[in-house]
């Protein structure tokens, strides 16, 4: 008898301790359920409950604002005059509509329609011009509020592409800085007007809202600084929208790396997305840095300054007789850009005219693999990162004829970004700054909350070579391929460059241009690219110009 109990005792201490395990499971399965729930879905059940709870009228993109260096909005700028109605002012009491059309201008068309259109809102949004105060005081005595509302951007799209642009049903960021930093400028700079539903017992009792629970709420606590200047950008952008062909332009600070402007073209409508869609020309691309092109004859500031960091030429002792080509081998001739030749040509002089064949004889006293070198030394080789999504990485074949090579032509392909930050480094005499456009994060009254630029290292690269090219540079704006530019005031830098490519199965060449200006203790680094397109290949030295002309006022 005993040890029939002794087994029932075991069997029962078996079931109680899987029960005990059982319930263990279940616990933590629990546990970990409410934890997700609780700590990955709060956001989303808060929104959920707060919706139910709640409506709101919004009165902003509820986005930090974007301002340029000098603390100038590039966001948030064009306000529209709105009213928020209690949609039961207007239901329950006709003579309510009368006081607004009176005050306000409306007819009562315009009403019905905004009724209908916000059918499911207890608040209804009409805008309305300009308002005197005894009108605002009259609608504030039917409980009808007054307010500005806030357009995220302005009409006229300054800073379009670097800016991007917001999902309209989300509000998340879809390119540009918007995208890049969602997490900053997202849930800051709100302005609503919030509003209690009754819920199941108001409807009940007919009501809709809670009396007395119609509240304004504004905060901005986080704003993003970019190192942009607005000035120089309307400028820039003036001077491009008179271009037909796409361009991309990129404006730094040489001593410092900050980015001042940055274009591309064609410009798109941020508020109307829809309409550049479907487009063909590329409207939404950032050119500056989201595209690559062959240099031409820009690169042959890298393909110089190996040759003179490894000491195989001097401008005292190198002298070519441009005859016009030069033969390759037996299938390939390399042809100058003068047909006709230059002649006996300085190292100043085969640099200013751009001669390619000159250029070619060079190379092959240096060599590929020095050249390669040189590219990576000034930061051709790959993107610059300054934070934008969009940006791409620069493309530089290991297998490349080393006539292309030279010339900057062939598979060879760099953004416009990436040449000016080429350029800044040959105008601060060999000091490589890093190029950036995130200064901080500031709050409303612009102090700094967060400082974005990060410090890197600056790389001291051949200062006597680098003061050797930027005195080149001076020569093609004098002499050279830009000698148009020999009569700007202050004197400029350049570089000029024509590079072959094709659309659409057509021959077609880009205009490049890339330098410093003003000549003497240089401030700005600036790039300039004109697409070639089907219609016509340009060249970029006018659009150069009248940027150097139009900042020096």
């Amino acid at each position: 008898m005993s040890k029939k109990l002794d087994n029932e005792d075991k069997i029962l201490l078996k079931r109680i301790k899987k029960g005990f395990w059982f319930f263990v499971v279940i616990a933590l399965a629990l546990i970990i359920r409410l934890s997700y729930l609780c700590i990955c879905k709060y956001e989303f059940y808060t929104a959920k409950i707060e919706n139910q709870s709640t409506q709101k009228v919004n009165l902003s993109s509820g986005r930090g604002i974007i301002y340029d260096r000098n603390n100038k909005p590039l966001t948030d700028t064009e306000k529209t005059k709105v009213i928020v109605i209690p949609k039961s002012t207007i239901t329950e009491n006709y003579k309510n509509i009368n006081k607004i059309k009176e005050a306000t201008g409306l007819d009562e068309n315009d009403i019905f329609e905004a009724v209908q259109k916000q059918i499911d809102s207890q608040l209804i949004e009409i805008e309305v011009a300009n308002l005197e105060q005894d009108n605002i005081d009259k609608l504030k005595e039917i409980n009808v509020i007054v307010d500005e509302k806030t357009n995220r951007y302005g009409s006229n799209n300054l800073l379009s592409h670097t800016i991007g642009y917001i999902n309209k049903t989300d509000g998340d960021g879809v390119s540009g800085i918007e995208k890049s930093m969602d997490s900053e400028l997202k849930s800051s700079n709100e302005k609503y007007i919030s509003v209690f539903k009754a819920g199941d017992l108001g409807s009940r009792n007919g009501l809709n809202l809670v009396e007395g629970s119609v509240s304004r709420v504004y905060n901005n606590d986080k704003n993003l600084k970019l190192t942009i200047d607005s000035t120089i950008q309307k400028k820039v952008e003036n001077i491009v929208d008179k271009e037909e062909n796409p361009t991309a332009i990129i404006i730094s600070d040489v001593e410092t790396g900050e980015i001042l402007a940055m274009s591309s073209r064609p410009n798109f409508n941020q508020n109307k997305i829809e309409d550049s869609l479907n487009k063909t020309d590329g409207q939404l691309q950032n050119r500056a840095i989201g595209a690559i092109y062959p240099p031409g004859s820009v690169f042959k500031i890298a393909v110089l300054f190996a040759a003179l960091e490894n000491k195989v030429i001097t401008n005292s002792t190198y002298y070519y007789n441009c005859t016009g080509s030069e033969q390759i081998n037996t299938k390939e001739k390399l042809n100058c850009n003068n047909l006709s030749g230059h002649g006996i040509q300085t190292l100043a002089q085969v640099f200013a005219n751009s001669c390619n064949t000159a250029f070619y004889d060079i190379a092959k006293k240096i060599g590929k693999d020095e050249i390669y070198k040189a590219i990576k030394t000034l930061h051709l080789n790959k993107k610059i990162d300054i934070g934008l999504d969009e940006e791409v990485d620069s493309n530089i074949p290991n297998k490349i004829s080393l006539s292309n090579l030279s010339i900057g032509q062939g598979s060879l392909g760099i953004t416009p970004l990436q040449i000016n930050q080429m350029t800044q480094i040959i105008a601060n005499n060999g000091l490589y700054r890093p190029l950036y456009i995130y200064d901080s994060i500031v709050d409303s009254s612009m102090n700094q909350i967060k400082k974005l630029s990060i410090s890197k290292d600056n790389e001291l690269i051949s200062p006597y070579i680098c003061t050797q090219i930027k005195q080149f540079m001076i020569g093609v704006s004098q002499t050279g391929t830009a000698k148009k530019l020999s009569d700007l005031e202050g004197g400029c830098g350049v570089k000029t460059g024509t590079a072959e490519s094709s659309v659409n199965n057509t021959k077609v060449s880009h205009g490049w241009i890339t330098g410093f200006y003003p000549k003497e203790n240089p401030k700005y680094t600036i790039t300039v690219l004109v697409e070639g397109t089907e219609k016509s290949s340009k060249s970029a030295i006018p659009i150069f110009k009248d940027i150097c002309n139009s900042i020096n006022k």
